[in-house]
């Protein structure tokens, strides 16, 4: 498995609290792929494809091609890990994938799911909001490759839900990746402003950031 990071040169400013979380609370993490339009991650592999946001599927898409593992831990640049991983459980989600299992989504359910005997994890059903989801989650390399087909932005994507004929599971447990994230509750970065949760946390790492080039979005 390959930890893919999609991101953007303007968000340069996130590598170094991304690095600083990810080292200190998954020491032992699969390898790291960045994905910018130009902009080299000096702690990661970086993929540069140089397509405006309205492009977006097409950079991730041909990003994800040359990735050689058959899954990928999907993260936005904004992921900022705020305890030890659930790598025992990250073991055993990537042990389900085969057949038509496109998606396991980390985040906490939200609403009703389909019980289908699986430790922590149910079934997303058609018809439910973000079955797709772009935020944080473990998915088959090529399914995600043939969703984001067409030239589209991130929000495109999650609004219109091109879940095709795959299935979606989700994280009905405890966290596996904390990453701050109550749902539907904003975390890290919004529409290019920090949200104000993340000053107590980088105070506490040691995490030094000058809020006032971005701002807080409240």
């Amino acid at each position: 498995m390959t930890i893919f990071v999609a991101s953007c040169d303007k968000n340069k400013d996130l590598f170094a609290p991304f690095h600083h979380c990810l080292e200190r609370y998954w020491a032992k993490h699969p390898k790291v792929v960045y994905c910018t339009e130009s902009v080299h991650n000096p702690y990661y592999k970086t993929i540069c494809h140089d397509y405006p946001l309205e492009q977006w599927t097409r950079r991730i898409r041909e990003s994800l091609e040359e990735v050689k593992d058959d899954l990928v831990l999907f993260m936005v640049d904004d992921i900022f890990i705020r305890n030890q991983v659930d790598e025992k459980r990250i073991k055993y989600i990537s042990g389900l994938f085969g057949g038509s299992l496109a998606l396991v989504n980390l985040e906490k359910e939200w609403d009703d799911n389909e019980d289908i005997g699986l430790d922590r994890l149910k079934r997303r059903q058609k018809g439910k909001m973000f079955r797709v989801s772009l935020m944080c989650g473990v998915w088959d390399r090529k399914k995600l490759i043939d969703i984001l087909e067409g030239d589209h932005d991130p929000w495109y994507v999650e609004n219109s839900q091109p879940c095709k004929d795959y299935e979606y599971y989700i994280n009905s447990g405890d966290y596996i990746i904390d990453w701050g994230y109550k749902t539907f509750i904003p975390f890290g970065v919004s529409q290019g402003r920090w949200n104000r949760e993340v000053v107590p946390f980088f105070e506490a790492e040691g995490i030094e950031i000058d809020y006032e080039k971005r701002g807080f979005a409240d």
